[in-house]
Order: structure tokens, then C-alpha cells, then sequence
């Protein structure tokens, strides 16, 4: 018999007689309280072994934490051997620049992104940081009236550590914005030296012309769409260190370049959309300077100007592209065109391709073509000619074909 068996504990059915059997050997009630002892007295040990094992399992989990910091402090000093660490401040700085994003994708300051986040990796890293200079040039700025004068603050410092140097600037100007942007330019309206606009197409902005007054160090302007007479005005009215400008969603007229005669002069690189070819050689015409051009022609006039043979002397990069239409408004282009220092050209036009104009264009031109690439359906035959007549150029044909 066990510790825990008794005379009752072989009983199969409740007895009858309950109080004969308690009467005749131990009570129940005693064993019951003596169980009841026996009870506490293990579940007293239970809970001093939990305390214990809860103890044990604190200890060990203060351990497994000490063990990562030290792994982390280990794997620290090993990164800190690593030459990366150790890079002179002129190898380290070619690094960070190379970190930047792309032109074209000038993001706002963020400290995700390249130069802000570099200042956050480690001390060093973030002294070499704010000391170039060179990688706080180039910036894109977006309002925020919610949280502008903390906006202004940040874009501030940004700016500061450019320390003189000249500046390229993004601008989304919407609504009530012209005002805001120009303030927080002014401190280094004489460092921007390329300035990009974008006007969204039914959010026209008060004032835009605040945007384009006094840029006395200005060489480069692209404005996406022109909500009012007054900007063309004030882009007539820029310095002569503007040499390349470029219009987004503006098609011009014939009339429409004379607004901008000031400019045209000293401009080496444009790019912008015509309305018809008369407009286009125009445009040469009012740009003697210019070396490179990106052009579409939008329409093929009916009545083409009778224009004397033009050449064009200082021209080297040139891509245009034509309109739907059943004759190409490149044809009285190339049939009028002389372009003797053309390196690049590039073309894409739904309509017929000006085949023998534009190979009398070149057998013209004697221009030393280093590329040519024609966006349309080109034939062998054809291609074999214009690689006579220019051995020097690689003639390709566009995929978009």
C-alpha cells in the first residue's frame, strides 16, 4: 500500500453503512485533512522551485543579452578595422558623390537618401559629409503649408552647407507658392545657376514672374508649361549667362519666338517644341550659338516659305522629331539645312522619312557624323547610303520603329 492508500481506497462502490465503516476503522475527515496537508506542503516546494526557475530564466535571459551586446561591440571594432573606416577624406568624398541621386531625380532632403542620410551613419562620416560643399548643390523643393516653417528650416541648412558654390534648384510652384519659394531663395538667389520650374496644369500659381527676377548667375532654365505672358517676359529679361533653356509642354508659333529675341543669341543648347518647319528654321536663324537642339515640329505646314539655303556653323547635337501627317515636316527642313559640324543625329517620325532630302542634306552638310540614329522603318539599302556618304557614323535604327 502506497503512502497515499488507505482501507477505503479499495472500495469499487460508495459504501452502504458509511457511518459503520468510519466508526470502525480511521476517519475520513482525518485523512482528508491529512491529504490537505500533504497538499500545501507540495505546492509550497512547486512554488520554490518556480521562484527559482524563474529566477534562472531572468539570469539566463540577462546572459543571452550581454552575449549580443557583446557580439554587436565585437562586430562594431571589426567594421571599425575595416579600411572603408580609414579612407582618406578626398577617396571618401568621391564615394559620397557618387551616392547622390541622379538630375533628373532630385529628391527632396530626406534623411533616407543621400546627402542626409550619410550624415547619420557615424561621426566621421558626418563631418566629411558637411564639409564637401559640392554635395549640398542640388536640391528640389515642394511646399508644404502644414508644416512650412519646419520645411524652411531644414531646407535652409541644406543650403547653407553649399557655401557659395553654384546651386541646381526643382521647383513644383502650385496655388499661393510663388512667394514662399522666392523668400526661401533669396539668401542664395546669386548661386543658382540651374533652375527648373514645374507649373501644374490647373493649379496656376500668383506671381510666377517672382520666380525668375534677378538670377544674376542663371545658365541653365527649364519651365514645365507657361501659365502666363508675363513668364516669357521675364525669361527675356534673364542675363546672358542663360545658355540652355528648355520649354515642357509648350508648343511655340512663329511669332511666339520674337518675344523671346534677347535670349535666343546666346543660348548653345535648346529644347523645345515648334509648331510648323517655318518656325523651326526660324529658330536656327535666331540662334547662331547654338550646339546642341532638341526639337518636335508639331505640324507640316501647307505653305512652306521659300527659304534660301541656310547653314548653320555651330551645331553638333541635333534630335528632332515630326508629326503624323501624310508629308514629313522634316522634308522643307532637310531640303533648306546645312549643318557642316554635326556629330549626332536623331530622329523619330510617324510620317514617310525624307529619304533623298535628307541624304542630300548630308551629301551637303560634308558633316564629320559620329551617330545617327533614325526612328523608322529604314531599309538596308538606305541605311548603306547614308554610311557612304558619312563613313565615319554609326547608322542605327530606333526599336520604337
Amino acid at each position: 500500500m502506497s503512502d497515499l492508500e488507505t482501507p477505503y481506497s479499495q472500495l469499487r462502490f460508495p459504501p452502504t453503512n458509511y457511518c459503520a465503516i468510519e466508526l470502525k476503522d480511521q476517519s475520513i475527515s482525518d485523512i482528508v485533512a491529512e491529504r490537505q496537508q500533504q497538499l500545501d506542503a507540495i505546492s509550497a516546494e512547486i512554488s520554490s522551485l518556480e521562484a527559482i526557475t524563474g529566477g534562472i530564466k531572468n539570469l539566463q535571459s540577462q546572459l543571452v543579452k550581454q552575449k549580443n551586446e557583446i557580439i554587436n561591440s565585437i562586430n562594431l571594432h571589426n567594421r571599425l578595422r575595416s579600411a572603408l573606416w580609414h579612407l582618406p577624406t578626398e577617396i571618401l568624398s568621391q564615394i559620397f558623390h557618387h551616392c547622390l541621386p541622379q538630375f533628373n531625380e532630385l529628391p527632396r532632403p530626406s534623411q533616407l537618401k543621400a546627402p542626409m542620410l550619410l550624415t547619420s551613419i557615424c561621426r566621421r562620416w558626418r563631418e566629411v559629409a558637411e564639409g564637401i560643399p559640392s554635395l549640398w548643390c542640388r536640391l528640389s523643393v515642394t511646399v508644404d503649408d502644414y508644416h512650412w516653417q519646419r520645411v524652411v528650416f531644414c531646407y535652409d541648412s541644406f543650403l547653407k552647407r553649399s557655401r557659395g558654390l553654384p546651386l541646381s534648384v526643382v521647383l513644383e510652384c502650385t496655388k499661393s507658392h510663388s512667394t514662399k519659394l522666392r523668400n526661401l531663395l533669396q539668401p542664395y538667389i546669386n548661386q543658382i545657376s540651374s533652375l527648373s520650374i514645374n507649373f501644374p496644369q490647373n493649379q496656376a500659381p500668383d506671381q510666377p514672374e517672382l520666380l525668375l527676377e534677378d538670377l544674376p548667375a542663371l545658365q541653365e532654365l527649364s519651365i514645365n508649361r507657361i501659365p502666363s505672358p508675363a513668364i516669357i517676359q521675364c525669361i527675356s529679361r534673364l542675363p546672358s549667362t542663360l545658355s540652355s533653356l528648355r520649354f515642357i509642354s509648350t508648343c511655340f508659333l512663329l511669332e511666339g519666338l520674337s518675344y523671346l529675341t534677347p535670349v535666343w543669341a546666346h543660348l548653345t543648347i535648346v529644347d523645345i517644341k515648334v509648331h510648323d518647319q517655318n518656325t523651326f528654321l526660324r529658330l536656327l536663324q535666331l540662334c547662331p550659338n547654338l550646339s546642341s537642339l532638341t526639337t518636335a515640329i508639331a505640324l507640316a505646314s501647307h505653305e512652306i516659305q521659300a527659304w534660301r539655303p541656310f547653314t548653320h556653323t555651330k551645331l553638333q547635337f541635333f534630335i528632332v522629331s515630326g508629326a503624323l501627317g501624310y508629308k514629313s515636316p522634316l522634308s522643307g527642313v532637310f531640303s533648306a539645312l546645312s549643318l557642316p559640324n554635326l556629330r549626332a543625329f536623331g530622329s523619330h517620325s510617324p510620317s514617310a522619312w525624307p529619304h533623298e532630302e535628307f541624304k542630300a542634306f548630308l551629301t551637303r552638310s560634308k558633316c564629320p557624323l559620329e551617330a545617327l540614329l533614325v526612328g523608322c522603318g529604314l531599309t538596308a539599302e538606305q541605311r548603306a547610303d547614308y554610311a557612304a556618304l558619312v563613313r565615319s557614323s554609326k547608322v542605327t535604327r530606333s526599336q520604337a520603329s
